[in-house]
């Protein structure tokens, strides 16, 4: 029965967004719970900051009454919140309770892994789960200098064995290797690619440093658009003769512009965090509802939702989205591309890089609008 509701869903979408349908009676494919939780590293590039706790107590009381007809209608499901949620006191009965209350639908989870011991690897291949590792280096140096830790090593160990077991119950389990480039990292990426297909993982996404802190700013790529091209281009080569998924982001380069947005986030994608706020992408400057006060029919038939959906419509793009690379991928070229789409923390970082400017040398056409 799950699987039909999950086809018809699936199948009503797609005819929705090809009559390019403003309000839907599909539900979002991709569901996000933003499972915060304690975090065991200290990444360079992540945005930190206190949050709610997941719980199981959390989602049997509040997520599963607010959205559980949606969650068995998704293709996949993410628990992906700050911090690393596989270190969580409850975490077995976590993943015992989503196999078999949404054993049809990819489980998405995020950790650094450090605590895929063997239990979690164990339970992460009984089910149908995707297990994105951050790792960001190939080598126990430049892996502390990411992460501040020193458990290289030891995660290795941990793929190694989540892997072996992966073949051992030809698990339907997808495990993706997560590096974010930065200035200090860039030039392993291809050592990289070759260590994670070594390792027997299925894919390697690289995605470029969003700047959430001042401290952000002089860690991107976007002040070294030759250098990061030239690497871009060795990848390039190398996933060519692999037999695995690199996952690369767009080269510093003019692409031609299509006539209108091709993002589907508004019609496929729902993010719901411990709190109960709602973001319609992972990228938004501001919450379009929340669950506390509002029915998942309300939100995601809103007011908010179908603005976005009739400005991709119509190319009348709403501002959340005109710097936003699926709206355009030339966007890659611009500043407000690499910063936080909030509105606080956007206007805090221009006014940083533009007050030393003399260091940065950007010019009105590197950032998007009037200086």
């Amino acid at each position: 029965m799950e699987n039909k509701e999950i086809l018809l869903n699936n199948s009503i979408k797609n005819l929705e967004i090809k009559q390019k349908k403003i309000e839907l009676k599909s539900t979002p494919s991709y569901v996000t719970i933003g499972a915060h939780y304690g975090c065991n590293a200290q990444c360079v590039f992540c945005l930190g900051g206190s949050y709610p706790s997941f719980s199981l107590r959390k989602y049997k009381e509040f997520f599963e009454p607010k959205i559980s007809h949606v969650l068995k209608k998704a293709i996949n499901v993410g628990f992906c919140g700050f911090g690393e949620l596989l270190i969580h006191p409850e975490i077995k009965e976590i993943l015992d309770y989503l196999n078999q209350t949404i054993p049809v639908q990819a489980k998405a989870f995020t950790t650094n892994g450090i605590a895929l011991n063997e239990t979690i690897c164990q339970k992460l291949t009984d089910g149908r789960y995707d297990v994105m590792i951050s790792m960001h280096g190939a080598n126990a140096r430049l892996h502390e200098q990411m992460t501040r830790t020193k458990k290289f090593n030891d995660i290795v160990n941990n793929i190694k064995r989540l892997v072996q077991l992966k073949k051992e119950k030809n698990s339907k389990l997808s495990i993706s290797m997560v590096f974010v480039v930065t200035q200090q990292n860039i030039d392993n990426l291809c050592d990289f690619i070759k260590f994670s297909q070594d390792l027997g993982t299925d894919c390697v996404c690289a995605n470029y440093l969003t700047m959430y802190e001042k401290e952000h700013v002089d860690m991107s790529v976007f002040w070294q658009k030759e250098r990061t091209n030239d690497i871009l281009c060795q990848a390039e080569e190398l996933k060519k003769n692999l037999s695995f998924s690199v996952n690369l982001p767009l080269k510093f380069q003019k692409y031609q512009k299509t006539e209108k947005a091709s993002c589907r986030d508004p019609w496929e994608f729902f993010y719901t965090e411990v709190q109960g706020s709602v973001n319609p992408c992972c990228l938004a400057g501001d919450h379009i509802g929340n669950l506390n006060n509002d029915t998942f029919e309300a939100i995601w038939n809103s007011d908010g939702y179908k603005m976005l959906r009739q400005g991709i419509v119509t190319g009348n793009i709403h501002n959340w989205c005109k710097n936003c690379l699926k709206y355009d991928k030339n966007n890659v070229n611009k500043l407000m591309a690499h910063i936080t789409f909030r509105l606080e923390t956007q206007k805090m970082l221009l006014e940083y890089i533009l007050k030393n400017n003399q260091k940065y040398n950007l010019k009105q056409e590197d950032i998007g609008f009037n200086i």
